[in-house]
């Protein structure tokens, strides 16, 4: 009976140590993945960011205002 003990309790120990392990390796994962897609300067998103602003602040609609600020109108209620 006491063997019996003893390999649940290795089990159990064995389980917790799988878990840390994964929990550990998955929140590195996702801490580089973020600097690889959004916080590092020459990041994939932040590349694809910065092209859209550029475009929107240099440009000018059909009235000759910069898109940068608008508003929204609202309706019914004045």
């Amino acid at each position: 009976m006491r063997r019996f003990l003893k390999q649940h309790g290795q089990t159990a120990v064995e389980y917790l140590l799988i878990t840390a392990v994964s929990i550990g390796l998955g929140v590195t994962f996702f801490k580089k993945a973020s600097n690889l897609l959004i916080n590092d300067q020459n990041s994939f998103i932040r590349g694809y960011l910065t092209k859209y602003q550029g475009i929107l602040n240099n440009s000018t609609g059909a009235n000759g205002r910069k898109y940068n600020r608008f508003t929204l109108q609202r309706r019914g209620r004045r």
